[in-house]
């Protein structure tokens, strides 16, 4: 729920964080909550009314604001005490665009940056195809090459840069998403794998999911059909949580598909609190993503990465990712999360491709990487890049 400025809290008068975009993703509340647990701030999230998930919130946002429009971010803009940092976050890079411009010309020495985990150059190329593209490409290209700071999620901004052309821009850190230690589960994981039978196999995916009715070329990634197929045609069980972002109209025939199987369970989205726990009831996560499924760029599929990884982490579940998605597979791979699927067609027969490593083994692997890949480890860093904007 948004507040009006007048309620705006900060008791302890601490550093204030302003976390600024239009649709919010929930890797910005789990960088919130470690920030403020490792450092003394006051967390403000501006947020464009119709982008706004509360499931993808938490309590460690103090002051949660919602706007309607520029005008309006412009007014909540000038009511806002100074922040220590303003951290934007993308993919949509307008807002963030106006509100570093706003907050600069008030104050310049205020640091500002901005956190990009996909960047639509990479996805689309540097010639708007679509109307609202010519509005967001413009604003991209600006906060990637003028802002104080760069938070790359993943090695997306990179390439943006190269892409574009810019030579010189303000400090990076790589960061990507990593695991929360809050949600990393241990109850029950001992009894699923003394209980584990190829015989009763339960995969699970978590995430984007969208209709056959949207254009295969830019969906085609996370449209599922094809797996459903796969999986209950070798009687495997296959579960999706969609992301609580899904419109009705692209899981309606989901549920349709779930109502009507043994095999396939379609589930209501549930917030990043309680998501871990739901994941863990499952043998495998997945993240079936393979080049042929979609037009979307090789930079994407070279590139990208996705909170899912993580999730699937927190809940010591081993992953079956597509080798198409190259940096996500490598971190897979590098850290003995799971394996790598060379292709699509290796889903027909799922028995293969997981038995040649005991159950419990690639469960022990994945429990003894969470560390090295969370939050409370690598949140320092970020702080520390933070002070280094300071002026």
């Amino acid at each position: 729920m948004g507040i009006s400025c007048r309620t705006f809290k900060n008791p302890s008068n601490e550093k204030l964080i302003v976390y600024i975009g239009e649709t919010l993703p929930p890797r910005i509340a789990r960088v919130a909550k470690w920030s403020k647990r490792l450092d003394k701030f006051t967390t403000v999230l501006l947020c464009h009314k119709q982008g706004y998930v509360e499931k993808f919130s938490n309590p460690d946002i103090d002051n949660t604001i919602l706007f309607r429009n520029e005008w309006h971010l412009k007014r909540l803009i000038k009511s806002i005490p100074a922040p220590y940092i303003i951290h934007a976050f993308a993919p949509k890079s307008k807002y963030p665009f106006i509100a570093k411009n706003a907050w600069k010309r008030t104050n310049p020495h205020i640091p500002f940056v901005v956190d990009y985990q996909d960047v639509f150059t990479v996805y689309y190329g540097t010639v708007p195809r679509y109307n609202w593209l010519k509005e967001e490409l413009p604003c991209e290209r600006a906060c990637l090459s003028e802002s104080d700071g760069i938070v790359a999620n993943s090695l997306e901004p990179r390439e943006g840069m190269k892409i574009w052309s810019i030579k010189k821009s303000g400090k990076r850190i790589f960061f990507p998403l990593y695991a929360d230690n809050d949600y990393f589960l241990t109850k029950g994981i001992e009894q699923k794998i003394k209980q584990f039978s190829l015989d009763d196999l339960h995969l699970v995916y978590a995430g984007g999911v969208v209709g056959s009715h949207r254009d295969k070329v830019h969906y085609g990634a996370t449209q599922f059909h094809w797996l459903i197929e796969y999986l209950t045609y070798q009687k495997i069980h296959f579960h999706i949580y969609p992301s609580p972002s899904v419109i009705k109209a692209d899981y309606e025939e989901y549920e349709q598909i779930s109502k009507n199987s043994e095999y396939f369970h379609f589930h209501s989205p549930v917030s990043q609190s309680k998501l871990p726990e739901e994941l863990a009831k499952y043998h495998y996560g997945l993240m079936p993503f393979f080049r042929g499924l979609s037009g979307q760029s090789d930079l994407k599929y070279k590139y990208a990465t996705t909170l899912k990884l993580f999730n699937y982490v927190e809940s010591g579940v081993p992953i079956l990712v597509g080798a198409d998605v190259l940096y996500q597979s490598w971190i897979v791979e590098r850290y003995s999360l799971g394996r790598a699927v060379a292709k699509e067609e290796d889903f027909k027969d799922v028995r293969k491709l997981i038995n040649d490593i005991p159950y419990e083994e690639q469960v022990k692997k994945i429990m003894e990487s969470r560390e090295k890949l969370s939050l409370k480890k690598h949140t320092p860093r970020l702080l520390k890049f933070y002070e280094s904007l300071q002026h």
